[in-house]
């Protein structure tokens, strides 16, 4: 269904932009729908698919969507305002507010919006702790396993790593500051102001709201299940909106009703290291470039729902994409639909056509040399900070990145040696392996580099060596005991409400579970040679302690 509120695109790039959600365009299956603002007014909105499968109902430019991590850029904006107003510093520790979290070096509002905290994140410390994706996961929650954590992923202030944590502090900080909740306060000073009546933080999961899609997955060639993020947090997750209310947020950035044209640019500049180095996140979006035009962007996916929001300051032109199933992938789609409006633009050619036959670097035919290049970059990687592991994988022509912990994610070509992510701003720059050196995969999220990885190969051990590791082992992190235990040839890890799961030895004291969990496990050693604990780390949360009993 179609909304046109004073169009500015003509029929043919209207035709060009149905037919990339063609596949989407019925009653039978989910869908999403598009937005897209010229100069702060929405000049095209549809609406594709179903937003309830069981009653039929369609999705419009009103459908109200779970839009996940585009949430953090509302949270990080309600946060410069209140700190315009003086409640606080964004240079103030957050522990100041906070103080039952563990003492250490200042953690500030700023460390946190730009991602330098450090912090382990949220949802990786849950699944550690023995929350599974249907258990439903509260902000007490949160907060309770923070207060727990004795270390930090690296130093604050050091490095970029995208973590959700710090934004639940935020919110919580909020509320213990003002004594108004982080929906409250983006009510009074966001939504209301702006006119967004459909918009809301949902910090209650039982909540009815109106004209809401609910999202969707299904496995290859099956039917369709729900798929509902079990969440009651909010500020890194979350807010509820729809297309048209996107109209008026982004017109508040070309003419400010909130804040005013200082805090614009303020939200558009990029945050910085401790050091003065700067970075490619802002307040709660990436900023970047596509085919050389700058650009403001973010990703957002819970569970079956996935959204896109894409910026182009300079053209006055955004695009966003909310949908009910994540396998519609709507960061591509938002870059294919300003590749229509924006054609005579760009100073780079097209991105990869997702939809054209044998687009990858191998395809069927291709040369040997092109063989050998694709049989360099697979196998299996460790990154060298997390410890955690990613196969990266051949499948008939097409490049795949298939981590430890679930997914699989088909890599584009963008340059020589270079491979990114359809739907993220992210890359994958692979380096040839020499005589003195393993292959090598550099991971790049917001221009910066968050994971350092070294092709590695299985270590086998003998059944007989495998008793040694066998044992209980104590988090008071994560207020939890794993078990390894020996089954067969195998050294299996028994986690309470989880799958057993065969770990794979990479070196002598190193392993890792590959079966959907995605655990780096190694191995502690006390002074006369014997296992006496185990440190264990997940994509974002490292080095978590565990003592044997």
């Amino acid at each position: 269904m179609t909304s046109e509120p004073g169009a500015v695109m003509d029929a043919v790039q209207r035709e060009q932009i149905d037919g990339l959600f063609s596949a989407w365009d019925h009653a039978e299956g989910p869908g999403g729908a598009v937005g897209i603002y010229r100069e702060g007014e929405l000049i095209h909105a549809r609406g594709y698919g179903a937003a309830n499968l069981e009653s039929a109902v369609p999705i419009t430019p009103a459908t109200v969507f779970h839009v996940a991590s585009l949430s953090k850029q509302f949270t990080a904006v309600l946060v410069g305002l209140l700190a315009r107003e003086g409640h606080f510093s964004l240079d103030d520790d957050i522990r100041r507010y906070l103080p039952e979290l563990p003492k250490g070096p200042p953690i500030t509002f700023r460390h946190i919006i730009h991602h330098t905290s450090g912090l382990r994140d949220q949802w990786d410390l849950l699944r550690l702790a023995g929350w599974r994706a249907a258990d439903l996961k509260t902000t007490g929650d949160i907060l309770w396993l923070a207060t727990r954590q004795q270390a930090l992923n690296f130093p604050t202030g050091t490095r970029y790593q995208y973590i959700n944590t710090g934004y639940t502090l935020m919110a919580i900080a909020v509320e213990r500051i003002t004594g108004r909740s982080l929906q409250a306060q983006a009510e009074a000073h966001l939504f209301a102001p702006l006119g967004m009546q459909h918009t809301c933080f949902q910090d209650d999961h039982q909540k009815l709201v109106r004209n809401r899609a609910l999202a969707y997955s299904r496995e290859a060639g099956g039917p369709w299940k729900l798929n509902l993020p079990a969440y009651e947090t909010i500020g890194p997750t979350g807010l509820l909106s729809t297309v048209e209310d996107f109209a008026r947020w982004e017109r508040n950035f070309l003419s400010p009703t909130v804040g005013d044209a200082d805090f614009i640019r303020q939200l558009s500049r990029p945050g910085t290291f401790d050091d003065g180095r700067p970075l490619g996140y802002g307040f709660g979006l990436i900023l970047g470039q596509y085919r050389g035009l700058p650009v403001a962007e973010h990703a957002g996916g819970d569970a079956g729902f996935a959204s896109y929001f894409l910026r182009f300051p300079e053209q006055r032109l955004a695009v966003a994409i909310f949908c009910n199933a994540a396998e519609l992938r709507p960061g591509p789609l938002t870059r294919r639909i300003a590749d229509i409006l924006l054609a005579d633009h760009f100073k780079e050619a097209p991105s990869v056509d997702l939809h054209a036959p044998s687009w990858a670097g191998r395809a069927a035919g291709a040369s040997d040399a092109a063989a050998d290049a694709f049989e360099a970059m697979t196998g299996l990687y460790r990154d060298t900070w997390s410890g955690t592991t990613l196969g990266v994988e051949d499948r008939g022509g097409r490049l795949f990145l298939v981590p430890s912990t679930g997914g699989t994610y088909e890599l584009l070509p963008a340059g020589p040696g270079c491979w990114r992510f359809p739907d993220v701003e992210a890359q994958c720059q692979f380096t040839p392996a020499r005589e003195d050196a393993p292959a090598r995969m550099q991971v790049t999220h917001a221009g910066q580099t968050t994971a350092l990885c070294e092709r590695v190969e299985v270590a086998p051990k003998r059944p007989e060596s495998l008793a040694e590791y066998a044992g209980t082992y104590r988090s008071d992190d994560l207020g939890v005991h794993y078990t390894l235990a020996v089954s067969g040839a195998s050294l299996v890890l028994r986690r309470e409400k989880f799958a057993e799961a065969r770990v794979q030895f990479t070196s002598e004291d190193d392993g890792a579970t590959r079966s959907g969990d995605g655990l780096h496990l190694r191995f502690v050693r006390d002074s006369r040679g014997h296992i006496s604990g185990l440190l264990v780390s997940a994509e974002r949360a490292w080095n978590i302690h565990f003592v044997r009993a």
